[in-house]
């Protein structure tokens, strides 16, 4: 069941408060315009960069109430059309997921189970509103609303400044952006009624090739009574590789995943 859950969370949330850095040391932010941050905020998007795709090796922990576990983790990303991820446990690949623009595929050596659907269909059983192009830029650490569509109020907080929506119905949005590299710090939402909240905070950022990226981040999602935390390293990231996208459900994986709405 563990292993169900890691899923829908990898399936969200690849769509964390309690792992904040702390820090005493206080820097003066410099002011800055809504518009020019925006405008800087934007400049820095991999998804804009000239690279096409990106082969990452890294590892993640994960804790779904009180059951934890450490993987393995590999990504291709063909930026745009697919997000291939293999996990495994002692270098053996024991879970597979393939993301397309309107397809999820995934299965488990493990518990023999395998899913196949569509966004729209995952959107219906969790009231969350998943696409492939959130999931892209949540692992690529950079920002899911567009900031440009409606201006949010602004603040400066905690060495960031901070965009907040006042007066979104039920909800609570946030987003925060470090100062000088204008790099996503944290974005987070939360549904007040229905109990369901989702956050990432991205810890470490690292140079690759003239690219800031994120070096570490960590998701943090609660869904009614279950409460999912993970933290994404990336150990060796490489631009513009010749990639292949394997996905296969193996004979043995014979038991569907069916998310009951209800269990949401």
């Amino acid at each position: 069941m563990q292993f169900r859950l890691l899923a829908v969370s990898i399936l969200l949330f690849l769509v964390s408060c309690g792992v904040k850095k702390k820090t005493n040391l206080n820097i003066e932010i410099p002011k800055i315009k809504y518009s020019k941050l925006i405008e800087e905020n934007a400049s820095k998007n991999i998804q804009d960069s000239e690279s096409t795709s990106l082969k990452i090796k890294g590892k993640m922990s994960y804790r779904i109430g009180s059951t934890s576990q450490k993987l393995g983790l590999n990504f291709r990303i063909s930026k745009g059309e697919k997000i291939w991820v293999s996990g495994d446990f002692f270098g053996i690949p024991v879970v597979k997921m393939l993301i397309e623009k309107d397809q999820v595929s995934y299965y488990n050596k493990i518990d023999k189970t395998y899913f196949e659907g569509s966004f729209e269909f995952i959107k219906q059983l969790t009231g969350i509103n998943v696409s492939y192009a959130v999931i892209e830029k949540l692992l690529l650490g950079e920002v899911i609303l567009d900031l440009n569509e409606k201006k949010y109020d602004m603040t400066t907080k905690e060495n960031a400044y901070f965009l907040y929506d006042k007066i979104a119905n039920q909800f609570f949005v946030e987003v925060a952006i470090y100062p000088f590299s204008f790099k996503t710090k944290s974005q987070s939402i939360a549904h007040e009624h229905k109990k369901k909240s989702f956050a990432t905070y991205y810890n470490n950022y690292q140079n690759i090739d003239g690219i800031v990226f994120p070096k570490e981040f960590t998701i943090k999602a609660k869904n009614k009574d279950i409460e999912t935390i993970i933290t994404i390293s990336y150990n060796e990231v490489k631009f513009n590789e010749k990639l292949s996208f394997p996905f296969k459900v193996p004979k043995e994986c014979d038991q569907k995943i069916v998310v009951n709405p209800k269990e949401i």
